[in-house]
């Protein structure tokens, strides 16, 4: 069988000869030649004279007849950064088998050259992109608006991809039909509160209306299961939301009417005052600085008032000043175990709401702030027993 191989000295000669070799030699020789000749010229085995004929012999290989020569140029120049951009854009332009390889791993490929390959609609090749080590916002970004679903729920699921509030934002929309895609968005370490709490949402109707639950819970009790969990949803994200996050968060739920009295309470019984003042801010249209100002002095009259221009009912406004007041008494008082200040202000709030006298006309209240009071306990005991395992 002939046989090709390099010599640091005579790289000119091979890439002059290597055309003509390939003209009588079979399809496995010629692939067993370009490997070599790959390898060579991405570690550099040449002398920089014959570096340049032998990268063009790459090229013109790169249009053999045969895809498994091809392939063979692609594989062995993937991931490499010592190689031409014109064999790259080649080889990235070559049929689905040729292509994959580089335009996943290869680094000489620029944001538009992704983003044009994108454009041209090959899923194989949007796959591949999308699962790329990195992904910029721009790329990700044509991912997304070409909107085929394999290439979302891939990107998605890169935690190396970025992804702007646009994108995350269609991405969420898109989930609303397809269930792989919503648990690969939650399972995103980057996922802002207010898509996670969308995403917790669309979980809840779909769990709610499937056949199978109505079949068996009934079609009230899954009605009431979907307000369940959407409340569930909202608590989880209350309690662990980021500062940077809650303009956003609070934008999500008074988009989806859910900007209401339950979440408040939930709000100020967790200590969540920054998520409280933000939300009332937005419903007053004050200023954040003048809302706050007002939480903190708790005084009556003017808490009352900035809580009718919210359009908070009249019954919840005594508990909320309530547990305002209950949280500036416990910042000042050192004593407690933090890990059960928040249980124990649920306490204190729910024996001041059961001694007021509104407590008969707040039937629902009560109940909300009896599960609030379960769910804070709870937390509560998980903490300490993590914490003394840790220890």
């Amino acid at each position: 069988m002939a046989r090709i191989e390099y010599d640091a000295g005579r790289g000119s000669m091979l890439a002059q000869q290597f055309v003509f070799w390939c003209e009588t030699a079979t399809a496995a020789e010629r692939c067993a030649a370009v490997e070599m000749l790959a390898d060579a010229v991405v570690n550099r085995k040449f002398l920089p004279s014959d570096l340049r004929e032998a990268e063009a012999a790459l090229v013109i290989a790169a249009e053999d007849a045969s895809p498994r020569v091809r392939r063979a140029i692609a594989d062995g120049v993937a991931d490499a950064s010592t190689v031409s951009r014109q064999l790259v854009r080649m080889l990235s332009s070559d049929i689905d088998d040729v292509a994959l390889p580089v335009v996943l791993l290869s680094p000489m490929l620029t944001d538009d050259d992704l983003c044009e390959l994108v454009r041209a609609g090959r899923l194989g090749l949007g796959v591949a992109i999308a699962r790329r080590a990195d992904v910029s916002v721009g790329v990700a970004s044509v991912i997304v608006s070409v909107g085929e679903p394999v290439a979302c729920l891939e990107l998605a699921r890169n935690q190396g991809a970025a992804l702007d509030d646009a994108a995350m934002t269609r991405l969420v929309d898109m989930a609303a039909d397809i269930g792989e895609l919503r648990y690969a968005l939650l399972e995103r370490s980057d996922l802002p509160a207010g898509p996670r709490h969308a995403l917790l949402s669309q979980l809840g109707d779909a769990l709610c209306s499937s056949p199978l639950v109505a079949n068996v819970v009934g079609l009230s009790r899954a009605s009431r299961l979907r307000e369940e969990v959407q409340e569930q949803a909202t608590a989880s994200l209350i309690d662990t939301i980021k500062a940077d996050e809650i303009t956003a968060f609070v934008e999500q739920l008074r988009g989806t009417s859910q900007l209401n009295a339950a979440v408040l309470v939930r709000a100020v019984c967790m200590g969540r005052i920054d998520l409280f003042a933000a939300s009332l801010a937005r419903l007053t249209n004050l200023s954040e600085a003048r809302v706050r100002s007002i939480i903190a002095d708790a005084r009556e009259p003017a808490f009352v008032a900035l809580a009718s221009a919210a359009g908070l009912p009249k019954t919840v406004v005594p508990l909320l000043l309530s547990a305002v007041r209950v949280w500036k008494d416990m910042a000042a008082d050192d004593r407690f175990d933090p890990v059960d200040v928040a249980s124990t202000v649920m306490d204190r709030v729910t024996i001041a709401f059961r001694k007021s006298e509104r407590a008969g006309e707040g039937e629902e209240l009560g109940r909300l702030l009896h599960r609030m009071s379960c769910e804070v306990q709870q937390g509560a005991a998980r903490r300490r027993a993590e914490r003394y395992l840790a220890a």
